[in-house]
């Protein structure tokens, strides 16, 4: 495997400038304060954020909990995925960005109890799915080593700045796809890790909620990047990213006052539904948003991008959103049961089935096995397609 290429763009240099200006801001106007006392409602946000991204069903007010240590009712696989991101998080300041080590370390504590190989990178080939179709070989066993190598000893050397540098190894750590399991995870903890090593108040600043509420975004330009084997498409995605949650900070009125320490749900109330989709523009320089109709906001249409009218003519709204809220489950892993349907849906069994039944009959997925153990997964004809 041979890792892309990257080159910096004018783009990339006008939002690394923007992002270093909105935190020279921040500083004047106390908001960097406010981000550090309120650190612990931040972090449960991003950890919440970066486990749902990866299908995760438990809501912030359960991760809370969780971290907190309460009781929750939940998946104990899921419950375990929490606990073991806030262990890793919690350590950030430990990290050497750059560091194999430093990095193995981390995998250990995000993955442990979940997978045979935490803290090891992988001994077996995997891929990335989409449905039935392989978009991604990761690297072969014997090349995962050499090639982290080469990522961290670029990130060491190079000249770029560390906001650039963290999105290029975000990047190129999902490229490798060096571990059995927890690679997206690892690749926005490692993003933050390399943020938080140039500003620490960087730790704090919740970006992984913002690409959990544009996931279309973030996998469609990680894949654009494959496609092109040039990381810059990604790069571009994540600085607006990062560009535009920090602009929410600076532009909102209602940050309230808080004790150290207090667990909230965010430390602001920003509207995440409106970053606009980067196929319709991004906020300008100023951070002001395009008119409504430049912002893809209704879920029908993001939907009937990727699936043919010929099915969704024929769903009703309840039934619409249904599917919507599995498409990426099913994109990534391939199949669902009735179990993970409940938990991600919220609705009850008898429900799901009656859903499932209707998505079986128009063709659009197929079920497989009986009873307890019947998985549903796109059909053969949409599968071929995808």
């Amino acid at each position: 495997m041979r890792l892309p290429d990257f080159a910096i763009t004018q783009e990339i240099e006008n939002l690394t400038l923007e992002i270093i200006e909105t935190l020279e801001l921040m500083e004047k106007v106390g908001d960097i304060d406010l981000l550090f006392k309120l650190r612990k409602a931040n972090r449960i946000s991003s950890i919440q954020s970066s486990v749902a991204i990866e299908a995760n069903s438990l809501t912030l007010e359960q991760v809370t909990d969780i971290i907190n240590g309460r009781k929750v009712a939940g998946d104990p696989k899921e419950i375990q995925e929490v606990k073991n991101a806030w262990e890793a998080y919690e350590d950030i300041g430990t990290y050497s960005p750059y560091s194999i080590e430093s990095f193995l370390d981390a995998h250990g504590k995000m993955a442990n109890k979940l997978v045979r190989e935490s803290g090891r990178f992988r001994s077996v080939q995997v891929g990335v799915y989409k449905g039935f179709e392989l978009i991604h070989d990761g690297a072969k066993p014997d090349e995962i080593r050499p090639l982290m190598q080469q990522v961290f000893e670029w990130g060491e050397g190079s000249n770029a700045h560390p906001l650039i540098k963290s999105c290029v190894l975000h990047f190129l750590i999902e490229f490798v796809h060096p571990f059995e399991d927890g690679n997206g995870r690892m690749g926005r903890l490692w993003q933050t890790v390399i943020l938080a090593d140039w500003k620490p108040i960087l730790q704090w600043v919740p970006i992984e909620t913002m690409v959990y509420q544009n996931q279309y975004g973030y996998y469609d330009a990680l894949n654009k990047s494959e496609r092109l084997n040039d990381a810059a498409h990604f790069v571009v995605f994540m600085l607006n990213i990062i560009a535009y949650t920090l602009g929410v900070i600076v532009r909102s009125k209602m940050m309230p006052h808080s004790r150290m320490n207090e667990t909230i749900a965010l430390p602001y109330a920003p509207d995440f539904s409106a970053f606009p989709d980067k196929r319709k523009g991004v906020a300008d320089k100023n951070g002001n948003i395009p008119d409504k109709s430049a912002v893809f906001t209704d879920k029908d249409v993001v939907l009937t991008d990727k699936i043919p009218d010929i099915f969704t003519d024929k769903l009703s709204k309840s039934e619409k959103e249904f599917l919507f809220t599995l498409f990426l489950y099913l994109c990534e892993h391939g199949e669902i049961n009735n179990y993970r349907a409940q938990t991600l849906t919220g609705k009850s069994a008898d429900s799901v089935k009656k859903y499932f039944a209707k998505l079986v009959s128009i063709g659009l997925l197929q079920a497989i096995g009986k009873t307890k153990a019947r998985v549903y997964r796109f059909a053969d004809s949409i599968a071929a397609k995808r």
